[in-house]
C-alpha cells in the first residue's frame, strides 16, 4: 500500500452521525485507515483500525477539503481543494506520526529497557488444523487428493521439523488429527497474522503449551 490509500472506500454521513460540539461538518465521508497502515511499522506496535470523516468546510475562509479522525482526538490530518488531496495529505502525515512513534518505541527498549528493538518471539495462532501422524514423523496437511475409486486418498503436508513438503497414502499406519495449534516464531521475517509477543523464548513456549493441543516452531526461524 505504501503511504497512499488507493483501496479506500468512502461512506457518505448526515446530520445525525456527530453530535452537534464535535468539529465536523455536517455531512461528509467516513473511511477507513488501517491499523496496519503503513507496512513498514513493526507488526508490534500497530493499531486498531482508525475511522476518519472528510467534509467540506471554509474555517480558512475558502472553501476546503478537511480531514479529521473520527475516534480519536479528533485532530485535523489533512486539507485540501479536492478530496482525494486531502485524503492523500492525511495518509502521509498519518504514516510520518506512526513511523515516529514505532522508532521511538524501539528506540526506548533498547536506551531504556536494554531490550532488542523489537519483541524476538512471536506467537501465531493458526486456528484448527489437521495434524499427519506417520511413521514418517508430523506434518501440517495441506490438502487431500483422492486417488480413484479403491485407492487410498493421498495426504500431501509440510514436515512440521523441517518444513519441507511431503505426500503419504492414507492408510491404516497413517491418522488425522484435527488440533488447536501454534506458531513460534524467533525472529523470523515470514508474515504471521494474529500474533502476541514475547520477550524471552520461556514465556512463549508456556503460552504456547497452555494454550493449544499442539505448537511447534515455525520452519522458517
Amino acid at each position: 500500500m505504501g503511504d497512499s490509500l488507493i483501496h479506500a472506500e468512502f461512506t457518505p454521513y448526515g446530520p445525525d452521525r456527530f453530535a452537534e460540539h464535535p468539529p465536523f461538518g455536517p455531512t461528509g465521508y467516513l473511511f477507513i485507515i488501517p491499523g496496519d497502515f503503513p507496512a513498514d511499522v513493526p507488526a508490534f506496535c500497530r493499531v486498531k483500525d482508525w475511522e476518519l470523516a472528510v467534509y467540506r468546510t471554509r474555517a480558512s475562509g475558502a472553501e476546503m477539503w478537511e480531514v479529521r479522525d473520527a475516534n480519536g482526538h479528533h485532530q485535523v490530518w489533512g486539507e485540501g481543494r479536492r478530496r482525494c488531496d486531502a485524503v492523500g495529505l492525511a495518509a502521509l502525515e498519518i504514516a510520518r506520526k506512526r513511523r515516529e512513534e514505532a522508532a521511538e518505541i524501539c528506540d526506548r527498549r533498547v536506551t531504556a529497557l536494554g531490550l532488542e528493538p523489537e519483541p524476538p518471539y512471536r506467537v501465531e495462532t493458526c486456528g484448527s488444523v489437521d495434524l499427519v501422524l506417520s511413521p514418517a514423523g508430523v506434518g501440517r496437511l495441506t490438502c487431500i487428493e483422492s486417488n480413484g475409486t479403491g485407492r487410498a486418498a493421498t495426504y500431501r503436508y509440510t514436515d512440521l521439523a523441517t518444513g519441507r513438503e511431503g505426500a503419504i497414502a492414507a492408510d491404516g499406519q497413517v491418522t488425522l488429527v484435527p488440533v488447536a495449534a501454534g506458531l513460534l516464531h524467533d525472529r523470523c521475517g515470514c508474515p504471521a497474522p494474529h500474533v502476541g509477543y514475547y520477550e524471552n523464548r520461556e514465556d512463549a513456549a508456556a503460552y504456547l503449551a497452555e494454550a493449544h493441543d499442539a505448537w511447534w516452531p515455525c520452519p522458517a526461524a
